[in-house]
């Protein structure tokens, strides 16, 4: 299991990856591909987007460590100044949209961020209009294209490294839980691709409401579902904003023991760093 210390250098990961990237496009001659010209003779302005002023937990956590991750790489970059200007989305789509086009009309070129797939697409559309490109640090690959690039680990890949993991470690018979919406649906695709090239096997799938209630209900049927296939780990694909604290608090009252059956994440487990107390969380893959 990842410890809390190890975000901070994942998204320095992604901003030195995503300026690193700027730097090299970067040009005083209109480039090639799509994007406004960029005089690098002079200090480049650039918007980072991060969801400060969210209802979430940890994405006051996650805004500063972009933030200081993005200005630690602005340091090591040789050759190209860089004008770096903050932008809060809440995590929203609607003010990640309003903050790109007000980050534009104060003449950035280039815009990191968001981090959630919605509000990057959003940011991404708005960006669009006035040809300005979006390097964007989520991980949902369906929102790439046109003026959206994707940085952050994608869900395939996440899903390819734990599900080939845990085909080594002989808990490779696994039952995916997913959410019903369109990431965790996604998510459940990306297991199970990733089980089809990795020898590990889907023995079963649980999709739950996103609701309170939706989770409760579910509970009996992954208990089941376990205990029918004889699978030896369950695949998540909720988030701690989302429905990973009450499954990894029911899932073990109800019987899926997380000492004989693994629990693997496809997201982040260790943000806020609270959930890593949850009985289903420790010991957890993800």
């Amino acid at each position: 299991m990842f410890a809390v210390f190890k975000h901070a250098r994942k998204a320095a990961l992604a901003a030195v990856t995503a300026v690193s990237t700027l730097a090299l496009v970067a040009c005083d001659t209109l480039p090639t591909g799509s994007g406004p010209t960029i005089n690098t003779s002079k200090p480049v302005p650039v918007a980072l987007l991060v969801p400060r002023g969210s209802a979430q937990a940890g994405d006051a956590l996650l805004a500063q460590s972009l933030e200081n991750a993005a200005r630690l790489a602005i340091a090591d970059l040789n050759g190209v100044q860089i004008d770096l200007r903050i932008y809060d989305t809440a995590g929203n789509p609607q003010q990640a949209a309003t903050a790109a086009t007000t980050a534009i009309n104060d003449g950035a070129r280039v815009i990191l961020g968001p981090v959630y797939a919605e509000a990057a697409n959003a940011a991404g559309l708005a960006a669009a209009q006035r040809n300005v490109n979006v390097l964007a640090f989520s991980n949902n690959t369906a929102i790439a294209g046109g003026n959206v690039f994707i940085l952050g680990p994608t869900f395939d890949n996440t899903a390819r490294r734990l599900a080939g993991y845990a085909a080594r470690q002989g808990k490779g018979n696994m039952v995916i839980v997913s959410g019903s919406d369109p990431a965790g649906q996604a998510g459940r695709v990306a297991i199970e691709r990733a089980a089809a090239v990795t020898g590990a096997n889907v023995a079963g799938a649980v999709s739950y409401e996103l609701s309170q209630q939706g989770v409760i209900n579910a509970i009996p049927t992954i208990r089941s579902s376990v205990g029918s296939s004889g699978a030896q780990s369950v695949f998540l694909t909720a988030n701690t904003a989302g429905a990973l604290p009450l499954l990894t608090q029911l899932m073990p009252e109800a019987g899926v023991d997380p000492a004989v059956t693994q629990y693997i994440g496809l997201t982040r487990w260790d943000i806020p760093s609270q959930t890593l107390s949850l009985p289903g969380v420790q010991g957890g893959w993800f």
